[in-house]
């Protein structure tokens, strides 16, 4: 200890001398303000180079990484700082072993945001550019489903991995996992047992995210409702469904059970509109307006417009009108559209005459003898 530092200063205070507490206390608030200017420094330096690049996926990490970087670089210059207090062996071993695990946390911690700055960036890049034609819109969500898949595999595993660094730094705990696996045999027997559903729907995650039954953005048929699937995690799907609800799939039931993917294959899809008229319903008119109507229909892709007479009663005639368009929320508001504007268009054609009605055959009935009275009537 130096001679020079008054005499207070070299008074002990536990295990410490006053100095050396004064020392911590000085540290901590110039290492923090150190950290920070180092990561101000990194971050600085990183813009720098990915300013030259033009892709925007190296941007968002390194956003993504400057939180940590923070606290990183903030436990580094303390401990370098600490360490010239002159603490006891103890106390810097201690101290060391607290930055080690600290500072393999923090990388950690900075490896998953900057998976999933990237995998997202990549992701919503594809997206907003494939918009336009619609077999790349397909490609840009099978991209997508694909990288949000594996990028919740691997941060999973980059956690695992930390939290097994972190865990190797304590002795306590590494003895304690060395006896663990040591008598593993039956525990891990019965954990697999346990864990087998656990197990079959995080294997289902990672084999929907390659086979692709389904894709975020989909359209499905799910136990009959209608919904768009939303988000696919490693355990579980959330399927959007037509009134806002929220449906949540276990993974395992797309690969186990029969679904339908109105948008597998191409996005575009074909409907019906069944109409019942008057078998005094001209064919030909109601064909043209049909046509005519298609023609200005917003709504209408272009590729199917097809009229057909195919059923009819002793009442009524059934017309069934075939139309498409480019996806099933569009698809659902053109049928709407065409059935309620061809009710009109009947129900104004020669006031209305061609809608169905209900025919009654009037006829005479044969003379009916009342004996009481010995007069006959006749029903007209």
């Amino acid at each position: 200890m130096d001679a020079t530092l008054p005499p207070f200063l070299r008074q002990t205070l536990g295990e410490l001398f006053l100095w050396q507490w004064l020392g911590i206390l000085i540290s901590l608030a110039l290492g923090v303000s150190l950290g920070l200017v180092l990561a101000y420094a990194i971050r600085r330096g990183l813009e720098a180079i990915v300013r030259r690049t033009a892709v925007p996926w190296d941007d968002a990490m390194a956003r993504s990484i400057d939180t940590p970087t923070r606290w990183g670089s903030a436990l580094i210059a303390t401990y370098s700082l600490l360490r010239a207090l002159q603490l006891p062996p103890l106390w810097l071993e201690s101290l060391a072993l607290f930055t080690r695990a600290c500072v393999i946390a923090a990388v950690t911690w900075a490896s998953i945001r900057a998976l999933y700055a990237v995998a997202q960036a990549v992701a919503d890049e594809s997206f907003v550019r494939d918009t336009v034609d619609p077999r790349r819109l397909a490609q840009a969500r099978s991209l997508r489903t694909k990288v949000i898949v594996a990028t919740r595999v691997l941060s999973a595993l980059i956690l695992i991995l930390g939290v097994a660094l972190v865990a190797l730094q304590f002795a306590v705990v590494r003895s304690v996992g060395v006896s663990l696996l040591a008598s593993a045999g039956v525990a891990g027997v019965a954990l697999g047992f346990a864990a087998q559903k656990s197990l079959g729907a995080l294997l289902a995650g990672i084999q929907i995210s390659f086979s692709q039954p389904i894709r975020i953005g989909d359209s499905v048929l799910l136990q009959g409702e209608y919904g768009t699937i939303e988000d696919i995690s490693l355990t579980y799907v959330t399927v959007k469904l037509w009134d806002e609800r929220r449906m949540i799939v276990p993974t395992p039931r797309f690969l186990e059970e029969p679904f339908q993917n109105w948008s597998r294959t191409k996005i575009g899809l074909l409907g019906t509109v069944f109409l019942r008229v008057d078998f005094t319903c001209p064919m030909s008119k109601l064909r043209a307006e049909f046509e005519r109507l298609m023609d200005h229909e917003p709504l209408w892709d272009g590729r199917v417009k097809h009229m057909q007479v195919t059923e009819m009663n002793a009442d009524t005639v059934e017309v069934r009108l075939l139309v498409t368009a480019r996806d099933p929320p569009t698809l659902f508001d053109l049928r709407v559209s065409v059935r309620e504007k061809l009710v009109g268009w009947l129900q104004e054609l020669d006031g209305g005459r061609h809608l169905p009605h209900t025919r009654l055959a009037m006829q005479d009935a044969p003379a009916r003898v009342q004996p009481s009275n010995g007069h006959s009537t006749r029903n007209v």
